[in-house]
């Protein structure tokens, strides 16, 4: 644009420095030079016409040349620039494009941080309900294995009670057979009284014998056999209290004076 609103005045020193060269060709020098002497000579003169018209052409031409030039220096002037905003818009472009990238990346990392710190916080969870379910069935088998021990103590002692009021019921019941069984011996003539025999009975509901049989004695047989007749002239023998602690299989030690 500054080019062209300069244009005429570029044309208008061109064109008087085109009169201007014509002059200087067409004036000799030689008659110029001040203070020479010598006899001049008439010199030759070159005359040189120029026509209006061929200045005219000559300055068409010089115009025309002076405007293409002009115009490719725009036009390469404007394909400079149009590659510079090529280039800068590609390089813009790519810019946006790496940006974009480094930003996808970034991103990527931050979500697999984000991803790995929330698998770690969930192992964690579960690491830490574990060790919590663990504790607690740890806690619940010990509070089971108290209870069960506790348990077992509470039967075994039931069970030693049981057996030991068992045993003193037992007990007396074997002592009130005996006093039974003392009480119907007839001694028979020559009886020592220092007897000692273990003998084993056999009951029925209700106190009456079954059968008796000695075990181990310290009697002759008139004795022996007057040991068991008494047990069978004792029939029925006494029962225990509760039903439940009758036995049938007794066995006690015949001991009369003791």
């Amino acid at each position: 644009m500054n080019l062209r609103r300069a244009l005429p005045w570029i044309e208008s020193v061109a064109l008087h420095l085109v009169l201007l060269a014509l002059l200087l060709v067409a004036v000799p020098w030689s008659t110029l030079v001040v203070g020479s002497h010598r006899p001049r000579r008439a010199p030759t003169v070159h005359a040189h016409v120029v026509s209006r018209r061929a200045v005219a052409r000559a300055w068409r031409a010089y115009r025309a040349r002076r405007e293409a030039a002009v115009e490719a220096r725009a036009a390469k002037l404007a394909a400079l620039a149009a590659a510079a905003r090529k280039a800068a818009a590609e390089r813009k472009a790519e810019e946006a494009k790496l940006a974009a990238l480094r930003q996808a990346a970034l991103q990527a990392k931050a979500a697999r941080a984000r991803a790995l710190a929330a698998q770690k916080q969930a192992e964690l969870v579960r690491a830490r309900a574990r060790a919590a379910k663990l504790a607690a069935l740890a806690a619940a088998r010990a509070r089971a294995e108290t209870e069960a021990r506790a348990e077992a103590r509470a039967l075994a002692s039931a069970a030693a009670a049981r057996a030991a009021a068992r045993g003193r019921v037992l007990n007396a019941w074997v002592a009130a057979i005996r006093r039974r069984v003392e009480g119907a011996w007839i001694p028979p003539r020559g009886t020592r009284h220092s007897l000692r025999c273990v003998v084993y009975v056999t009951l029925a509901p209700g106190g009456v014998v079954l059968s008796a049989r000695l075990g181990s004695c310290s009697g002759d047989p008139a004795e022996r056999e007057s040991i068991v007749a008494a047990v069978y002239r004792a029939s029925p023998l006494p029962m225990p209290a509760d039903p439940a602690d009758f036995v049938s299989h007794l066995r006690f030690l015949f001991e009369p004076g003791v």
